[in-house]
């Protein structure tokens, strides 16, 4: 992965508003009535599909019975998705609050955003302030001490095995014990971003410690939206494989906070950052691209397994949820709403459409899209997509492009799909409660021409 350490300093397009010097109270942090200051642990997976988790549908069992758990034990968003479908555009807008465009965000690159981001906001308010992997895609700017307190960076060959979070996460706790402040814990788990496990064929230089079950290709039914052929088969196994050893790091974790009793006053906070490294999905915008599991754990004041199937909510919606929740001051404008009255039972409006981009991956080759999603269709724009112009998704570099390109020669319906992966066109338009791997474009269909103008709009 290319990482451009570039700072651009943002100083138009916002409507500045100048940090408040009236800092909430740490004891008045749970805003529900508890007695104990609130802990929050916002645990995040790394290019998980939604549909790979048990509690979304997964047709793998016992894949993921930690994030199971999780879900068990508080609320689960079923219409959930992140605001871009690759890493370190996706996970700044969990921290800015704001869509990619506006805070500059847009790829691989750094930005000096001019107003307190989540970690500064929370730490202004008397909470200490920790980082576990992926430090670069959660620091807006190569300046990580303005953002945490501490900061847990293990190397490539150390970074998948799940104890090593729960030691890092240990030390994180230990640290705000010493300080005597609640955390705010970012523990972003790096699983299952490629490469995947693969036994002794896991790349060279990269952790290939095993997960506590090895799936087997039999076990390992192919998911829709890849052609149904045998030449994905042991590349989506490692992928389970690598998503099974992702849960034995959120086991880990979990475990450390029951360790040190403090998991009845720690929001837990679970989402993916967007769906997995396959063509159709990773850097695209389709569901598959963009819904993600978000799950919310928070002990005496949401009950058990309750589903919440009614709101669309999206990245955008985190930092202002978890400011209200801890009574901390918002530092400026952001894009979204808290969802505290959905978490308190409430119905709330205008949850109807989700509005997702990409502007460019890891090579910095813009190809910018843009969609919107409801609840029944989403409507893609391309403005790439004229066919003079060849996308530049990481794909290119997956073993299932190799299996794309290798059937291509042989069947015509692989081949036609992989000119469309390449080329796309300027919209598109699915239905995708009855073709949610969205592969029959609806947007010269007269039947859906009212649906299309709607979503243009």
């Amino acid at each position: 992965m290319i990482i451009k350490h570039i700072t651009l300093t943002l100083t138009a397009c916002f409507l500045f508003t100048s940090c408040s010097k009236r800092i909430a109270k740490v004891s008045n942090a749970n805003t529900l009535g508890s007695d104990e200051t609130l802990n929050i642990l916002f645990l995040t997976s790394d290019d998980l599909n939604f549909d790979s988790v048990g509690a979304y549908g997964s047709v793998v069992e016992n894949a993921t019975p930690n994030i199971d758990k999780l879900a068990e034990e508080g609320m689960l968003f079923e219409r959930a998705y992140v605001q871009a479908p690759s890493c370190t555009p996706s996970r700044n807008v969990f921290i800015t609050g704001n869509y990619p465009h506006n805070s500059g965000v847009e790829g691989f690159f750094s930005v000096d955003f001019p107003q307190a981001t989540l970690p500064e906001a929370l730490r202004n308010n008397g909470y200490f302030t920790g980082v576990i992997q992926k430090v670069i895609d959660m620091t807006p700017t190569n300046n990580k001490a303005k953002y945490w307190d501490y900061v847990g960076d293990y190397n490539k060959m150390q970074s998948r095995t799940p104890s090593n979070y729960g030691f890092a996460f240990d030390k994180l706790i230990h640290e705000s014990k010493k300080e005597g402040k609640p955390f705010f814990a970012s523990v972003n788990i790096q699983d299952p971003h490629l490469p995947f496990f693969r036994g002794e064929k896991t790349k060279e230089g990269f952790d290939s410690t095993p997960p506590s079950y090895i799936f087997k290709e039999n076990e390992i039914p192919l998911h829709p939206v890849l052609p149904q052929y045998d030449n994905f088969k042991e590349e989506f196994t490692d992928y389970y494989n690598t998503v099974k050893r992702g849960d034995d790091a959120i086991g880990q974790v979990i475990q450390v906070l029951e360790k040190h009793k403090v998991k009845s006053n720690t929001l837990i906070v679970y989402i993916s950052d967007h769906g997995m490294s396959f063509p159709f999905v990773k850097s695209n915008l389709y569901p598959q691209s963009v819904r993600t599991p978000w799950i919310v754990v928070w002990p005496g004041n949401i009950k058990n397994g309750i589903k919440d199937t009614k709101h669309m909510i999206s990245a955008i919606d985190l930092m202002p949820t978890l400011l209200e929740i801890t009574n901390t001051p918002k530092p400026g404008p952001l894009a979204g709403r808290s969802l505290l009255p959905i978490i308190k039972g409430k119905t709330q409006p205008d949850r109807e459409q989700v509005f997702v981009e990409h502007n460019e991956g890891p090579t910095a080759d813009p190809r910018p899209m843009r969609a919107v999603h409801s609840k029944d269709f989403v409507y893609i724009f391309n403005a790439w997509g004229t066919g003079d112009y060849i996308a530049t998704f990481e794909s290119r570099w997956y073993r299932s492009y190799s299996s794309f390109v290798e059937l291509s020669k042989k069947h015509e319906s692989v081949q036609d799909r992989l000119e469309f992966l390449k080329y796309r066109t300027v919209e598109e338009l699915y239905d995708t409660k009855n073709d949610p791997y969205s592969k029959n474009n609806l947007i010269h269909d007269s039947k859906y021409a009212e649906v299309a103008n709607n979503l243009r709009a």
